[in-house]
């Protein structure tokens, strides 16, 4: 048997591990309390949480999860379950980096504008995926559940990076002022 194509559990793992990592530094990154946040706007400094040119992206180990989880078809639920589930949470990972890059991309008005909207979504995303479940109380449910959040979130990445690509390619709080 082929070890290099067979899921891995600890890779799993450490995958998980090192996407909670840069997510939870991202967003830490992107806290700040409100007295530094209107300091910051009063110096006129741009809102910049990563580099314009950093665009990381998770497709490829989303599809090497889905690979892996489509040639292990005959193993376990469970095994089935992790893997769905982990192709999910890559999914919303994506969508947090394209989220970040919007943000820093818009005036503030828009920004709070774009914050509510995410607030909101992120808030009907998971009822969303619950309806969209077919196999209630069955094994399957979980798959089901996890399926539609990616579809969900995948769906809503194309809106966030149709939005990102319309923007201009500098911070909204740079406009007009020839910084860099």
């Amino acid at each position: 048997m082929g070890m290099k194509h067979s899921f891995n559990t600890h890779s799993a793992i450490e995958l998980r591990l090192c996407l909670g990592i840069v997510i939870g530094g991202l967003f830490l990154v992107s806290c700040s309390s409100k007295q530094e946040a209107q300091r910051e706007s009063n110096e006129l400094k741009p809102v910049t949480l990563v580099p314009m040119e950093w665009t990381p992206s998770l497709k490829q180990a989303q599809a090497y999860v889905e690979e892996t989880s489509e040639a292990q078809k005959n193993k376990s639920q469970f095994a089935l379950r992790r893997a769905s589930q982990t192709v999910a949470d890559l999914a919303d990972a994506q969508l947090f980096i394209t989220y970040v890059l919007l943000m820093q991309r818009l005036n503030e008005n828009d920004r709070s504008q774009l914050f509510n909207e995410q607030k909101g979504w992120l808030v009907q995303r998971p009822e969303l995926a619950r309806i969209a479940i077919s196999s209630k109380g069955g094994s399957l449910e979980a798959l089901e559940y996890a399926s539609a959040f990616s579809s969900i979130t995948a769906k809503r990445q194309a809106e966030l990076e149709s939005r990102l690509s319309r923007q201009p390619k500098q911070p909204a709080d740079n406009a007009g002022r020839g910084e860099k």
